[in-house]
């Protein structure tokens, strides 16, 4: 067999031999360790050295198809520094660019080395472990089989000495699993694997798992687990790392009960993941069995509901629920992606088929793109998830949603949001989904209990606080409304959703210069956000800039898609009612999200005495009550 030729780097003190994969010491030969993602970093940079390479590019090169925070390279960079002896401020190697990259600007020869062949081992059936993705398949496959196996594995221990067991268990959060070492992170690879474990579990009688919305955010390797039990208030928490190296696995998993601290259980296992795919299914049967007879909820729903037996289209799913969760417009165009291959591998995975239908849901009612376009793919997707799995309650959730912004099928959102209630009481989503139609039909009181209900099985569900300031806003409660609004900021300030309420609060209670300051806060397009600075503008008495931006706004509806409801709210405010009329009456036509709303919103309260206002109310058809004068 014929050797290849590989190229070696050599600059300052250190070799990088790319063939081999090895950092050397130049003095002695030292090999120093590096992570895979930390070295592929360091030789992208060296192969690119002198060239300014940005962030985005960085981030397609070190993880290709997957879908990762900044933070992931800012950690391989920082891991990279100390490893090549850098102080801080000095940039003898690798240069920070602000606002723009990373620059390799060490000096560097390079030449061509002879490496004898590299040789992989063959695993048993069709998965090769030399291929990068099939590795991180395994890994994935393995980490969440052996985790399920440490769960059954106490349980049965439990269950065989009642004596000495702990306290029931009613509340269990599920935290995100962890690498060892910070430049090994793979979010999606470990998001991926607690949504895993959290549907192992599943929604059973007695015993309340904690969804992974509520968890993500416990992800950081630093994360007191008991801290974080106490904000979820859960009375206890699995905490789990993992560590790989070539194709040896090590989970590390613990149980620990909050109130106290105590330690109820802890495993650490060492594996080879190469034979393990073959027992996957037998594996997941037996956990699923053992937790159904110790916890007693045998009427509970199949953990694996919805599920599929191919890792690969549950890997391409995990990374799609990553894309989801970040909800960005080019996230979600990835997220969709991700669930259409992860679908093709297995046309049977019900749960893909939900995803799918939530990234064009979100799409849709957030404004990134038309509503004819996106929320009829979402309604099929919802649908053919449902035929393939009518049990799954998180998918009538959606399609509710579906019926309510862009259907106006009221009774049928209705129904669909106390079926997926009835299916599984411990969902959040239905209760919040249902508080908004309650909101959207004047009963206030009623929508907020069920924004609170979302709250309780949800502690962290921001979005939930700032859907009830919503209803409090349409309500013309605007101080309870700042309340809401600003207790879901101090627990993620990252949502648009939330600055953009915020400062309409601010603007309908004349306060122009706080609600601007909000609205240049939100990065991406949220429900009637287009028209936000304009109504700021022309409320403010500041007409040239509102019609300035006025304009702006219907030449950007020539290029992208814009809300008809949102021109309809700058010419409203500026007083031009025949306008507001003809866009409100196109954006009825585009079935715009949050025309439920059109009755109590406060940008049109100047338009109730108008017939042509109420012919429009009349149409959505849902407002049965006399407009307020």
């Amino acid at each position: 067999m014929d050797a290849d030729k590989r190229t070696v780097y050599e600059f300052g003190d250190f070799i990088l031999e790319s063939g081999q994969r090895r950092l050397l010491r130049r003095d002695g030969g030292e090999p120093i360790a590096l992570t895979a993602r930390a070295f592929d970093t360091l030789l992208h940079l060296i192969e690119h050295r002198g060239e300014t390479l940005d962030k985005d590019t960085l981030l397609r090169a070190i993880w290709p198809g997957v879908v990762v925070e900044e933070n992931s390279l800012t950690q391989s960079v920082s891991s990279l520094r100390q490893v090549l002896g850098e102080t801080r401020g000095e940039n003898r190697y690798i240069a920070t660019v602000p606002r723009k990259g990373y620059r390799f600007v060490g000096e560097v020869t390079e030449r061509t080395a002879t490496a004898a062949p590299i040789l992989t081992a063959t695993p048993a059936g069709p998965v090769a472990v030399d291929s990068k993705r099939s590795l991180r398949l395994l890994w994935v496959t393995a980490a969440v089989l052996v985790v399920s196996v440490a769960i059954a594995t106490f349980i049965l221990q439990w269950g065989a000495d009642r004596h000495s067991a702990p306290p029931a268990i009613q509340t269990v959060a599920v935290l995100p699993f962890k690498p060892l070492l910070p430049t090994e992170r793979d979010e999606s690879l470990e998001l991926g694997m607690t949504e895993s474990i959290i549907a192992s579990l599943g929604a059973r009688a007695g015993l309340t798992i904690r969804p992974l919305s509520s968890v993500r955010r416990y992800g950081s390797i630093e994360q007191d687990p008991l801290a974080a039990g106490r904000a979820l208030h859960a009375e206890s928490v699995l905490d789990g790392s993992l560590q790989h190296h070539g194709d040896q696995l090590r989970v590390s998993v613990r149980l620990l009960r909050v109130i106290d601290g105590r330690q109820l259980w802890a495993q650490q296992f060492d594996g080879n993941v190469t034979g393990i795919l073959g027992v996957q299914e037998q594996i997941s049967a037996k956990v699923v069995q053992t937790l159904a007879v110790q916890f007693n909820a045998a009427s509970g729903p199949s953990p694996g509901l919805g599920g599929t037996r191919d890792s690969t289209a549950y890997l391409l799913y995990a990374s799609g629920r990553y894309a989801l969760a970040r909800s960005t417009e080019p996230s979600l165009v990835l997220g969709i992606g991700y669930f259409e291959k992860a679908i093709e591998r297995d046309p049977q995975f019900a749960l893909a088929q939900v995803g799918l239908a939530d990234c064009y849901m979100v799409l849709g009612v957030f404004g990134m793109r038309p509503p004819a376009e996106t929320l009829p793919r979402a309604r099929d997707a919802v649908l053919k998830a449902l035929q393939i799995e009518p049990r799954l309650a998180g998918a009538y959730g959606t399609l509710g949603h579906i019926k309510m912004q862009y259907d106006r099928d009221w009774a049928g959102a209705e129904a669909d949001f106390a079926r997926a209630i009835a299916l599984n009481p411990t969902l959040a989503e239905p209760h919040m989904y249902w508080g908004v139609l309650l909101g959207m039909r004047g009963e206030f009181d009623r929508g907020l209990e069920e924004l609170k209900q979302a709250e309780q099985l949800e502690p962290l569900l921001t979005v939930a606080k700032t859907r009830a300031g919503s209803l409090l806003y349409f309500a013309h409660r605007y101080d309870e409304a700042i309340e809401q609004v600003t207790e879901s900021l101090a627990l993620d300030d990252r949502p648009g959703i939330a600055h953009a309420l915020l400062g309409r609060i601010y603007l309908h209670t004349g306060r122009y210069d706080l609600a601007l300051a909000e609205f240049a806060k939100i990065r991406g397009p949220t429900p009637g956000s287009f028209g936000d600075v304009g109504q700021a503008l022309a409320l403010s008495g500041r007409r040239a800039e509102a019609l300035a931006e006025l304009d702006r706004v219907i030449k950007l509806s020539t290029q992208r898609y814009v809300s008809a409801g949102d021109i309809a709210s700058i010419y409203a405010s500026l007083g031009d009612t025949e306008n507001a009329l003809v866009w409100l009456d196109r954006a009825l036509q585009q079935r715009a999200s949050a025309l439920g709303f059109l009755a109590q919103n406060p940008t049109f309260d100047g338009l109730h005495d108008d017939p042509r206002f109420a012919a429009i109310v009349d149409r959505v058809g849902l407002w049965k009550q006399p407009l307020a004068k």
